[in-house]
């Protein structure tokens, strides 16, 4: 089977999945949180395995797991507590031939970067239930997610078609700035589409500033991974989601663009803060 109808069929099987657990939000949406979360970990430390970076995948994903749990179960925060003083006693008992600064590190990075990221989603769904009823916070929570898919589909054939200038070719040759523009471009659509259609709450600054996170900052997340990559030589960071690389690869753009999306709609949004 070719790449582009292993992409097909992977995106046919999986984004019903990821929008039932968006519609249907609670436990359903903390378990597709915990397989993209997890999964990036999982990819995360074998990234950093390849640079030859300390790594205790056992520790590191059962701190990974407990953040993630804390959500379902808040007295879980008391096992994270434990779990992160034993990892501390055991650097202590590795001592400096154990290179515990190096392995503090590339371990709290596994957990931060892909799991604590992506567990942002859980609250905006949960703030957006409070203030505006099931249906639009479901369209709420998949708005960060059509925003980026739209950008991505936008820059790729902008960039195929129109293409000439490139952005970053030391770490990604085949990206260029009219793929870039092409793709906030499209982005601008969708983002609009949703305030016109299905979230009328959202105010025209919610909508740029929300687009300018999905579709600018979630293009600094693609080439962020592509330079993770390349960092460890290898094409994909897995071979979990057939024709579509791994798990960072596919949500890229979704772990950098999270954080902002979380502080913006909460913080500073007409919607949610």
């Amino acid at each position: 089977m070719n790449q582009g109808l292993l992409r097909i069929v992977t995106a046919a099987a999986g984004i019903p999945l990821v929008l039932g657990a968006f519609l249907l939000g609670g436990p359903y949406l903390l378990v597709l949180v915990a397989v993209i979360g997890l999964g990036g970990q999982w990819e995360l430390l074998s990234l950093l395995r390849q640079r030859s970076w300390p790594v205790d995948p056992v520790w590191a994903l059962a701190a990974g797991a407990l953040v993630l749990a804390r959500f379902a179960w808040p007295w879980w925060d008391a096992a994270l507590l434990v779990l992160c003083v034993a990892f501390a006693i055991r650097l202590l008992r590795d001592g400096p031939e154990g290179k515990p600064l190096e392995r503090l590190a590339a371990n709290m990075l596994s957990v931060g970067y892909p799991v604590v990221v992506v567990s942002l989603l859980l609250p905006i769904r949960e703030r957006a239930d409070m203030y505006l009823g099931d249906g639009e916070a479901f369209m709420l929570t998949f708005l960060l997610f059509a925003v980026i898919w739209a950008c991505d589909s936008a820059a790729y054939y902008t960039g195929k078609s129109l293409g000439r200038h490139k952005l970053a070719p030391g770490i990604s040759p085949n990206k260029t700035w009219e793929g870039t523009i092409g793709g906030v471009l499209g982005a601008v659509v969708v983002g609009f589409l949703f305030q016109v259609f299905w979230l009328p709450a959202l105010s025209t600054t919610d909508v740029l500033v929300l687009v300018a996170i999905g579709g600018g900052i979630g293009q600094m997340g693609d080439l962020l991974e592509s330079a993770f990559k390349r960092s460890a030589g290898v094409k994909d960071s897995g071979t979990l989601l057939p024709g579509h690389g791994g798990f960072l690869d596919r949500f890229d753009a979704v772990f950098l663009a999270m954080p902002l999306y979380y502080v913006y709609l909460l913080r500073f949004s007409s919607i949610l803060a």
